[in-house]
């Protein structure tokens, strides 16, 4: 659901950025962001009142769990609102003047140079690592280099004023991520809703199994889960998990109850409508199975 047109929206990277990007499909293209050095900082943003939402990168279908991300998810009291599932699509930009076949090197996120690494080595392209996507575009634009292009999303070149020579340059194109919608209020409830918890468990037998099963025993549908290590305990692990219903169904507070009693620690992070799931009948690459 489309949000107000005036609330500004915080997100971690420069101008032009995927989660720039993100935030214009969830609330609007008319909106205004705040860009973010780190991922810390959009959680600052919101709790100073510099913005009302922050737009936080989560997982990719391709490299998996944003592991910085879900760290501060444990450090702040934010709530999810919502999940925004955005196409990776790169672009091979460069400034007015250049065409295809004059381009030899192009700079991007390393992340990014990998996931376009066959269609480089197929044009004849050599990649060179920068610390950002749109940061390699907006550098470009400020300090053309003969040869060179950048590889990032369409608004990226929108937003410094750089020619397209080439789309989807990445080899697989199921690529998408998933960000997360944060903000200081409860998501207004939807048919179709996930929640997201985090726990822990005591230290002993069947901990987890006990946990997972108040959820299991309900019918509940498990959609992810990911362990990551508690810092003042080691060998000790914090449990991130989403499942499909809201936290104000029977089942689902029944199953809350229930964690509450096994696990040493809970903490629920937003009930929030679900994003449609992708079309995966799009072009599928060679390792697509």
């Amino acid at each position: 659901m489309k949000e107000n047109q005036t609330k500004l929206i915080a997100f971690q990277g420069e101008k032009g950025a995927y989660s720039e990007q993100a935030a214009r499909q969830h609330f609007g293209s008319e909106i205004g962001t705040l860009p973010c050095h780190a991922f810390e900082d959009i959680f600052n943003a919101i709790h100073e009142g510099r913005a009302s939402h922050g737009m936080l990168p989560v997982e990719n279908s391709l490299a998996g769990t944003v592991i910085s991300a879900y760290d501060q998810l444990v450090d702040h009291d934010l709530r999810i609102q919502a999940e925004v599932i955005l196409k990776v699509e790169h672009c091979l930009m460069a400034p007015s003047g250049q065409n295809l076949q004059s381009i030899e090197k192009a700079m991007s996120h390393p992340q990014a140079l990998a996931q376009c690494d066959r269609t480089l080595r197929r044009l004849g392209i050599e990649p060179v690592v920068h610390y950002d996507t749109a940061g390699a575009a907006r550098d470009l634009a400020a300090k053309p280099i003969p040869k060179m292009a950048a590889i990032a999303g369409e608004l990226a070149a929108e937003t410094y004023g750089l020619e397209i020579l080439a789309r989807n340059l990445e080899d697989l194109s199921l690529n998408f991520t998933r960000f997360f919608v944060l903000g200081s209020a409860d998501a207004a409830r939807a048919n179709a809703s996930k929640t997201s918890i985090i726990f822990t468990t005591r230290h002993e037998p069947a901990a987890l199994y006990r946990v997972l099963g108040q959820l299991a025993g309900r019918d509940i549908n498990l959609t992810k889960i990911e362990s990551r290590p508690r810092r003042n305990r080691p060998w000790h692990y914090l449990f991130y998990v989403d499942f499909e219903g809201h936290e104000d169904d029977p089942a689902v507070q029944e199953a809350l109850m229930g964690i509450l009693k096994q696990a040493s620690f809970l903490k629920v992070l937003g009930s929030y409508p679900a994003a449609p799931i992708p079309n995966s009948s799009q072009r599928a690459g060679p390792d697509d199975n």
